[in-house]
C-alpha cells in the first residue's frame, strides 16, 4: 500500500493497477470521491517505491502476498467495509483475492468493482503479448493509451517498460481455471464503450462470479477510460456506487432493513 487506512472513513476503497501500471495511476481518485470514501492504492513488487523487488511471476503467489499483507486493515470490515476495485490486470487480481479470503473463511469486501477486463473464465485477450517484438508492442500499448508516447523517444526507459509489461501479462497468463468460480459479494463491473480488448458486451460474463448480484456500467471511453474522455461519467457512477454501498452497510449495522 502506499498509505495507511483511516479509521474515520466511512469505506475505503483497495485499488489495484493495470498492466505495467502502478500505485500511481490512481493518484486524484482521492479528490474525485471525497473524503467519505478513502482510496488506498496498492503497489506491487518491482515498480515506484517497490522497484527494487523481484516482480511476482505467478498468481497465487501474489494473492498469497497480498492476503497476508492487507489483512490486518480488512480484517475489521464488520465496522468499517471496504471494497477493491481493479483495472484491468488489477481485476483479476482483485477477483482471485476475494476468492482467496473467501476460501479462507475471512473478511470479505462489501462488493467488487472490476474494470476493462473479461470474466475469469474467459480467454485473455493478451495471453500471446509477451511474445511480440518490443517496438511493435511499445506502439500498440501507446495506441491504447497505456504507455506514454513520448517513452518511445527514450530507448531506454521504453526498454524497462515493456519489460514491465510483459512480466505483468505472464502474471496474468499464469491464472488457471481451476480457481474460477463465484465470489459471495455484489460485483460491479465498468466496461468502455469503445474498448478493443473488452467490448462492453463481453462485460456480462462476470454475473456467473457473483453469488449476491453483478451489475454493468458502460463508460464512454477506451480501455482506460479512466483517464480519457469518459472520466468524469466513470467517477459519477464509482462514486454512486461505493457510496450506496457505505449507506446499506451503515443501516444494517444499525438494525434496519436496508430499502
Amino acid at each position: 500500500m502506499t498509505q495507511r487506512p483511516a479509521p474515520e472513513a466511512a469505506l475505503r476503497l483497495f485499488c489495484l493497477h493495470h498492466a505495467g501500471g502502478a500505485a500511481s495511476s490512481f493518484r486524484g481518485w482521492q479528490a474525485q470521491l471525497g473524503p467519505r470514501v478513502q482510496v488506498v492504492p496498492v503497489q506491487l513488487p518491482g515498480r515506484e517505491t517497490r522497484v527494487r523487488e523481484p516482480r511476482p511471476r505467478t498468481m497465487d503467489a501474489l494473492v498469497h502476498e497480498l492476503d497476508q499483507a492487507l489483512d490486518p486493515f480488512l480484517s475489521d470490515s464488520a465496522l468499517q467495509p471496504y471494497a477493491f476495485y481493479g483495472h484491468s490486470m488489477g481485476a483479476l487480481i482483485g477477483y482471485r483475492l476475494v476468492r482467496h479470503r473467501a476460501a479462507m473463511g475471512a473478511s470479505l469486501p462489501s462488493m467488487l468493482l472490476v474494470g476493462a477486463h473479461p470474466a475469469p473464465h474467459r480467454p485473455h485477450p493478451l495471453r500471446g503479448v509477451p511474445d511480440v517484438p518490443q517496438k511493435e508492442l511499445a506502439r500498440w500499448l501507446s495506441d491504447i493509451g497505456g504507455l506514454s508516447p513520448q517513452l518511445l523517444r527514450h530507448p531506454e526507459w521504453l526498454r524497462w517498460a515493456v519489460d514491465l509489461v510483459r512480466d505483468d501479462l505472464t502474471l496474468t497468463a499464469s491464472h488457471r481455471v481451476h480457481a474460477v468460480g463465484p465470489v459471495p459479494c455484489p460485483i460491479h463491473v465498468f466496461a468502455g464503450s469503445d474498448d478493443p480488448l473488452v467490448p462492453p458486451a463481453e462485460a456480462s460474463a462476470w454475473a456467473e462470479h457473483s453469488l449476491s448480484s453483478c451489475e454493468v456500467h458502460t463508460i464512454r471511453g477506451g480501455h482506460f477510460f479512466t483517464r480519457d474522455h469518459g472520466m468524469t461519467d466513470f467517477f459519477d457512477r464509482l462514486a454512486g456506487v461505493l457510496h450506496k454501498g457505505a449507506y446499506l452497510h451503515n443501516r444494517s449495522l444499525l438494525g434496519r432493513t436496508p430499502q
